[in-house]
């Protein structure tokens, strides 16, 4: 066993390097007057902690990206939710020898590069797409970039979660529908009874799967909004302050730490309603 724990070493160091020090780097500018960093000139002796940029919380243009991105990932996941289950429901229920060449047909999409795909539905939903080239019909959505940043949401995230609620479903014993039609319930009822409760754990980790990336990535709302402010969200928000700017460290780092919270919070909820792990693939 001690010959397998040191081959945990090289994994340890680069969790280190490249996750600690970054998180260490981040608490220090979160709560610290140092506005830049400099790795040739920088000095711990010129560090003064300060609690000053707790007021960064309050700033008006974080707030509304905050919210944006809430109301655009909640809406995404609702969509998510009321597509993926029936796809789920109808893959592990189908008699189908080969049913795992249907849930093939959306994890072939995420083999892809994920930039390329976010722009391939981008294009889809503008004005000179491959539908109006070719049916010569237009699902021309630019001038609505709020709805067109949740639907490219929707359809990218949409299979994860597919795959927890599938794998909850298939993991059912059937005797479960059997008992449940000898007690004289229908399909609805032993939906709502039956298959519905059961299936919850796979619905929440699916919602969380969603939620998190959606609310807090930043690719989507570039490519889609082009950088539009008006459709700014939390993620791009952080993004312009490490990437554009060298004095905007602290504002960028604070964010940051609120986003890192609210996400391990949700993985504790994770881990909380599955503690089993019986969403995993």
């Amino acid at each position: 066993m001690t010959r397998f724990k040191k081959m945990s070493i090289p994994y340890i160091v680069w969790m280190i390097i490249f996750t600690g020090i970054p998180l260490l780097l981040m608490v220090l500018f979160a709560f610290s007057t140092v506005e830049s960093f400099n790795i040739y000139t920088f000095d711990f002796a010129d560090i003064k902690f300060s609690a000053t940029n707790l007021q960064n919380l309050v700033e008006p243009v974080f707030i509304r990206a905050f919210l944006r991105s809430m109301l655009y990932a909640s809406i995404a996941t609702i969509l998510c939710l009321l597509i993926g289950y029936p796809i789920a429901y109808f893959i592990s229920r189908s008699k189908l020898k080969n049913k795992y060449l249907l849930l093939l047909i959306f994890v072939m999409p995420m083999w892809t590069n994920m930039l390329l795909r976010i722009q391939t539905i981008n294009n889809l939903l503008g004005e000179n797409s491959f539908f109006t080239n070719v049916f010569n019909f237009t699902l021309d959505l630019s001038e609505m970039k709020g709805l067109k940043i949740i639907l490219v949401m929707t359809l990218v995230y949409l299979p994860f979660m597919i795959f927890p609620i599938y794998t909850v479903l298939e993991k059912m014993d059937n005797s479960l529908f059997e008992a449940s039609n000898d007690l004289g319930a229908g399909h609805i009822k032993t939906f709502f009874k039956v298959t519905l409760p059961i299936s919850s754990k796979g619905i929440m980790s699916g919602i969380m799967m969603v939620f998190l990336p959606a609310a807090m990535g930043f690719t989507i709302p570039t490519i889609v909004a082009k950088g539009d402010p008006r459709y700014s969200m939390v993620g791009l928000l952080i993004e312009r302050q490490f990437k554009n700017s060298t004095t905007f460290f602290n504002r960028g780092s604070m964010w940051s730490l609120i986003i890192i919270i609210f996400v391990l919070g949700s993985l504790y909820i994770i881990s909380k309603i599955d503690e089993d792990g019986e969403t995993i693939l």
